[in-house]
């Protein structure tokens, strides 16, 4: 191979910060969490070591995603249904619970993507020692 060849190893790490900076994406633009998950689930079958650890991590963080957006939004119908938007009464302020589950979700969401960075661009895994099995 010749110097200015990349090897599979560069092809992979790039992919998994590619992965990374559309699974960033996400909060600007809806669909390039979608793309990252597609890119993530080709780019997991040929990787190994650290990349794959990455990579099953970022498909695991896109499913937890969805399931919390599944629920925010069955907590925010049920806020509706119980106290329909106009009316007054104290159930308004049942619609801050999805709202405030749902940003609070997305601020866990960037944190670990962060970290997660932090630890792919240093060789370690997604999350620190301590929080190891949730990688796994």
């Amino acid at each position: 191979m010749s110097e200015f060849s990349p090897s599979f190893r560069d092809i992979n790490r790039g992919g998994v910060l590619l992965v990374y900076a559309l699974y960033i994406a996400r909060f600007f633009t809806g669909i390039s969490l979608l793309a990252g998950v597609i890119l993530a689930y080709l780019l997991r079958r040929s990787s190994v070591g650290v990349e794959r650890m990455h990579l099953n991590w970022l498909v695991r963080l896109f499913w937890y995603d969805v399931a919390f957006i599944i629920g925010t939004a069955a907590l925010f119908l049920a806020c509706f249904l119980s106290e329909p938007p106009g009316s007054s009464g104290p159930g308004q302020l049942l619609f801050l619970l999805p709202i405030s589950i749902f940003v609070v979700w997305n601020i866990v969401l960037l944190v670990s993507l962060v970290l997660g960075l932090r630890g792919f661009l240093a060789g370690r895994g997604p999350l620190p020692e301590r929080f190891r099995a949730l990688a796994e």
